[in-house]
């Protein structure tokens, strides 16, 4: 069921395109990275642990404007190469924790898809895991963070889910890049959740907002 999900050896960092032979680093040496030193040190790594409607939660990122530029880069100038860069430093570990479990994305626009040539959360998953369920769709086109406040306690609404059985009794992990009110994430977690898997798990990349305030948004 699964593969050797090793990233690609790079001769240069997939992010500012420095040569990698010329970091010689006990990092490199023995868990050679696809970016280099100075990239990786933009990456502000928070590792918040939170309940969120009962299940756990793990968020990775600050989104500072170093990622805020890297997720644009690769989500609307499609990079697709990018996808190795945003789990590198966890990408060992996440396939063997993970390695049991479906990987369900979030939703992203189809047509904005379509532009891109990939989806780009399952790309990102596809670095750790060939498990993965697409099965979440947008039933119409929107971003979240356009949206008013009260139109985004009605994203439930917005999200479908097809082949739900495929998640009966199986262990998940729900992954998302950006958590910003949650409405979306919740709405995933609500869908997954009506086909009783055996366990939930979630996982988002990074975050604007402090542990205390996303506490605060789990009512909703």
């Amino acid at each position: 069921m699964y593969s050797n999900n090793q990233a690609t050896q790079h001769d240069e960092c997939l992010i500012c395109l420095t040569p990698l032979l010329k970091e010689i680093s006990w990092v490199q040496l023995v868990h050679p990275l696809p970016i280099c030193l100075h990239c990786l040190h933009q990456f502000e790594m928070i590792h918040y642990d939170i309940d969120f409607h009962h299940y756990p939660l793990h968020i990775l990122y600050h989104y500072n404007e170093f990622f805020r530029t890297l997720l644009f880069q690769y989500k609307g100038l499609y990079d697709h190469a990018l996808k190795d860069a945003f789990l590198c430093m966890f990408q060992q570990d996440m396939i063997q924790k993970y390695r049991e479990h479906v990987i369900v994305v979030a939703p992203s626009s189809y047509q904005e898809n379509q532009k891109r040539g990939f989806a780009p959360m399952y790309t990102i998953a596809s670095t750790f895991s060939s498990n993965i369920f697409t099965g979440l769709y947008k039933l119409e086109q929107y971003k979240q963070s356009q949206m008013e406040y009260k139109e985004r306690k009605d994203v439930l609404q917005k999200i479908g889910i097809r082949n739900g059985e495929i998640l009966r009794n199986q262990k998940v992990l729900i992954l998302d890049d950006v958590i910003t009110s949650s409405a979306t994430l919740y709405a995933c977690l609500s869908h997954v959740l009506e086909y009783k898997p055996q366990s939930v798990e979630l996982l988002v990349l990074s975050t604007r907002k402090t542990k205390e305030e996303l506490r605060f948004d789990e009512g909703g």
